[in-house]
């Protein structure tokens, strides 16, 4: 498993700041930076001196970034500084989040751990006579190559010479396949390098088929959207927002799916849990293999510091006898213990039978009477 030095961090005296800043209207940095530093102001006073102090420089320095946040244009930051113990860590986000700011010995990761999986989508854009492809991930758009094209001539005879018209239009649509098959093999051959997650295939509404019929069936395998649209006409504003819905949808298929596969297992009694106590068990035993949490449902808890335990309320750790410490979020903690231990975490926002639950899992193993 690759290192995370975010999630590495520490502060034995509880005093970093982990802050997430959403990007507001213009010239709001400084403001929104200011009204998160209260909240973490108010969370050090029951802290020591030192982390009070340390409180202050660093929510000094976050306001120093202000005017570079206003420049760069990206949908938020993450922040994450103690003065006291040398941290100040600054990471662009490509997505949006809930501007929030926490005070803890830990990095508060939820929104980073939460985040949607970028997915990679192929786009093929083509009529009869040129055809273009790009590939979009992660809000950038690259095309592959120069537009393809070709010359398939005159296709309307007014009713002239039948069998030459026909001949013709048999050439003019042989071309045309052909065309669809070259651009369909630059995207194949990104697709075996890459993977997509989806693919888009845009078009004059009477081609569309006849462009799908004509790609590799590794492609047409792939989920597959069309669109209406020229290639010699279509803007990247166009193309970067026919990716964004179909990453849409297909984001919102998968989060139906393993909320359905946590439904199952859970009622057959094998491969799954439902609700948060029974999801908090089967971390304790490192069983998730996929964590589903619904939107952002929050419940406080407790931790062991010195092994991890998590737990709704106990006060000594059942394990090594150390007192718990409590957490305002210990689903964050869960999701944390989660991806520790190897496991997927899903934080789905489409509306399912597990809003009522809150949480779910599939695991390894039955987890059965283990604690």
């Amino acid at each position: 498993m690759v290192a995370d030095p975010i999630a590495e961090l520490r502060s034995p005296d509880g005093a970093l700041i982990s802050m997430y800043i959403e990007r507001p209207s213009p010239g709001g940095f400084s403001a929104l930076i200011a009204d998160l530093g209260r909240t973490v102001r108010e969370a050090a006073r029951s802290r020591a001196r030192t982390v009070q102090k340390s409180v202050e420089s660093d929510i000094n320095m976050i306001r120093e970034e202000a005017d570079r946040f206003e420049i760069e244009a990206v949908p938020a930051y993450a922040i994450f500084a103690s003065a006291l113990d040398g941290i100040f860590e600054i990471k662009a986000l490509a997505h949006p989040v809930r501007s929030r700011a926490v005070l803890g010995s830990r990095p508060y990761l939820r929104p980073l751990r939460a985040a949607p999986r970028p997915s990679k989508t192929g786009v093929m854009i083509a009529d009869r006579s040129e055809a273009r492809v790009f590939v979009g991930y992660d809000g950038s758009i690259q095309e592959l190559g120069k537009p393809l094209r070709t010359e398939i001539g005159k296709s309307n005879y007014g009713g002239f010479s039948g069998y030459e018209e026909r001949t013709v239009r048999g050439r003019a649509d042989e071309m045309s396949a052909r065309l669809w098959r070259e651009a369909g093999q630059r995207l194949l051959d990104r697709h075996l390098d890459v993977t997509f997650d989806s693919l888009l295939v845009g078009g004059h509404e009477e081609t569309l088929e006849e462009i799908k019929d004509q790609l590799h069936p590794y492609l047409r395998g792939l989920p597959l959207g069309f669109f209406q649209v020229s290639p010699s006409e279509v803007a990247m504003t166009r193309i970067r927002s026919e990716i964004d819905e179909q990453n849409r949808r297909l984001r919102e298929q998968r989060e139906r799916d393993v909320v359905s596969k946590v439904m199952a297992a859970a009622k057959r009694g094998s491969g799954g849990v439902l609700g948060l106590a029974e999801a908090l068990r089967a971390s304790n035993v490192q069983a998730i293999s996929d964590l589903v949490v619904a939107g952002s449902f929050t419940r406080p808890g407790v931790m062991c510091p010195s092994c991890g335990y998590l737990d709704r309320a106990a006060e000594k750790c059942p394990v090594c006898a150390s007192s718990m410490h409590g957490v305002p979020d210990v689903v964050a903690a869960l999701i944390d213990a989660t991806v520790d231990a190897g496991g997927t975490v899903h934080q789905v926002v489409v509306g399912s039978a597990l809003d009522r639950e809150g949480v779910g899992a599939l695991t390894r193993f039955d987890v059965g009477e283990l604690n």
